[in-house]
């Protein structure tokens, strides 16, 4: 089945695989949505400003570059209802800002301070606040390791002012102004933390790793009061390293297995697992003996109400109510197949606020990025208002 970037088709899965690489002699269902009906908007980014697009050949072609210093969407994740009202979106734009959507209402928060020289990723909650993470590459950055300024790791989204707050710097762990805490990992209690050390400019380069508990609230913690409000242990790679191992997909949550249960047992896929307003997401593998290169990656949600998958070429699964909405399917799954996009595009991470479904998309070529953005479908207009017609 042959799907155009102006064309999305629903299609209700029971037993078969919708992958290409598959040969399909299972029986399906499907449901083919007119382009009248199937209302999706293109977005992408160009020099720090958000715009429309018709569709991916549309978008203005730019330069790639190194992945931590171009403009993409480095995360995205749901933030839980506050006070029924509809659970927003949000997604960390590398060096530009923080994108929140809101039902159909999409907002583009710009920092420049913050943005402008540093890499920002792993979006996770603490108490409902959306916290990211900042550091400076030595390689691009070099010229802005020496300087005597603060540099920032951790970083807040204030959701009632829609902007951010530092909340922890690379300062308060009594570390050296050439190194940069990289990589972390919360689990809801503990936040183990890789740092690289450039020297300095040497062409040495350590590593070493941390631990840290907040002694009192993380969102009320600034630079300022860190030093008496966060309690440091060393641990060490091994520690940080079984920590972020990815796991067996038969561990994987009972609700993510149902979902695409319809996949055959070999096929080669990862799943990267996020509940809504959560932690650190885990990554589960499914027929891991093989290259890297051969396993379609995917990220998955898990929300009180529905639970959804995204991989990276666009098949999209859904199960459960979206906000103050009836059962989909009399509880079946569902699978989407989003628009198919040019080679070297890929889907990578996704949100769902109120009936919206937001999927980012970027230009990949190895380590580096050159066009990037975002889809918006309105799953009421594909899903909902269609039911009945399945």
């Amino acid at each position: 089945m042959k799907i155009n970037a102006k064309k999305i088709a629903a299609i209700i899965v029971f037993s078969a695989t919708l992958f290409s690489c598959r040969k399909n002699t299972q029986k399906f269902y499907e449901q083919k949505i007119s382009e009248t009906k199937a209302k999706h908007t293109w977005y992408y980014f160009s020099d720090g400003n958000l715009k429309k697009a018709e569709g991916i050949s549309s978008v203005p072609q730019i330069p790639f570059k190194p992945w931590t210093e171009a403009t993409r969407i480095s995360d995205m994740s749901v933030q839980d209802s506050k006070n029924d009202s509809v659970p927003k979106g949000f997604a960390v734009v590398n060096r530009t800002g923080i994108l929140v959507f809101d039902g159909e209402k999409i907002n583009l928060y710009r920092d420049s301070e913050i943005f402008s020289n540093s890499t920002q990723e792993k979006l996770v909650f603490y108490n409902d606040t959306p916290i990211f993470s900042v550091y400076r590459n030595s390689f691009f950055n070099r010229q802005n390791l020496s300087e005597n300024s603060m540099h920032t790791f951790l970083v807040q989204f204030n959701t009632e002012q829609n902007v951010c707050y530092p909340i922890l710097t690379v300062e308060n762990f009594g570390l050296p102004a050439s190194a940069e805490i990289t990589d972390f990992i919360w689990d809801g209690q503990f936040w183990t933390c890789s740092v690289k050390d450039s020297g300095n400019g040497t062409e040495k380069i350590n590593f070493s790793y941390l631990t840290f508990q907040p002694k009192t609230e993380l969102t009320s913690i600034s630079p300022k009061t860190a030093e008496n409000s966060i309690f440091v242990t060393s641990t060490t790679e091994k520690e940080f390293r079984n920590a972020k191992s990815p796991e067996d997909f038969s561990k994987a949550p009972e609700r993510i297995k149902k979902l695409i249960s319809s996949l055959p047992k070999n096929f080669s896929y990862s799943v990267k697992i996020k509940t809504v307003s959560g932690h650190t997401p885990r990554i589960f593998v499914n027929n891991k003996n093989i290259s890297e290169n051969s396993i379609l990656e995917a990220s998955a949600i898990l929300s009180d109400t529905w639970t959804a998958c995204l991989f990276s070429d666009g098949t999209f699964y859904l199960n459960g109510a979206l906000f103050e909405n009836r059962i989909l399917n009399r509880g079946k799954n569902i699978a989407l197949k989003l628009p198919k996009l040019p080679s070297g595009f890929y889907y990578k991470e996704f949100a769902i606020s109120g009936t919206s479904l937001y999927a980012s998309w970027e230009e990949n070529s190895f380590y580096t990025i050159a066009r990037s953005g975002f889809i918006c479908v309105d799953l009421n207009e594909i899903l909902y208002k269609n039911e009945f017609n399945w």
